[in-house]
């Protein structure tokens, strides 16, 4: 069993979000993996061991080649239906609450701070930040969020790109943290 520390420790890696989003689309083997990550295989096999362990990723398939059995990982169950958004929840968020908690502040620190960069240097905007408090219905919110994903997924395709990550986080405003609502 892996502590919630160790699995933070694993999702902060960027070897492993490399290796998650590696294969959020096309099912791959370590040396797949290794080239497009321009490592090697050998380099592999404990990160993708331990996501294994965690069930961050699956084995999509088995292939016998030679004496050898090649195996396909996958981390498609954590994109749900859209690549390009990383999605853990039920059992497996709850069980890896801390960790997963952790990272999503690891990753809004690093915005925070390339923010905190763009102000102090007056330079190119390399982070935004807005807020909103709008009175919605709760499937109004449901649909905006939604919406958001959609918008982000609909963007025309250049040659010319820069990764941006996008951590939306909504809320209720009023909401105690320590009394979740019952559904």
């Amino acid at each position: 069993m892996t502590s919630n520390f160790d699995l933070m420790k694993l999702i902060a890696d960027p070897k492993i979000e490399a290796i998650l989003y590696s294969i959020q689309a096309v099912d791959k083997t370590v040396k797949e993996i290794a080239s497009e990550l321009d490592d090697k295989p050998s380099r592999l096999y404990y990160p993708i061991q331990k996501l294994l362990d965690t069930g961050l990723i699956q084995v999509s398939e088995e292939k016998q080649v030679g004496n050898l059995i090649e195996k396909y990982y996958s981390s498609r169950q954590l994109f749900a239906t859209n690549e390009e958004f990383m999605s853990i929840e039920g059992e497996l968020a709850r069980t890896n609450s801390a960790a997963l908690l952790s990272h999503m502040f690891l990753t809004f620190n690093k915005g925070a701070n390339l923010l905190k960069a763009d102000l102090e240097d007056s330079g190119e905007t390399r982070a935004m930040y807005r807020e909103a408090t709008v009175s919605l219905t709760h499937s109004e919110w449901l649909k905006i969020n939604e919406e958001i994903e959609k918008l982000i997924s609909k963007r025309s395709s250049t040659d010319d790109k820069t990764n941006y990550t996008f951590s939306i986080l909504t809320y209720e405003t009023d909401a105690k943290a320590s009394k979740p609502k019952k559904a």
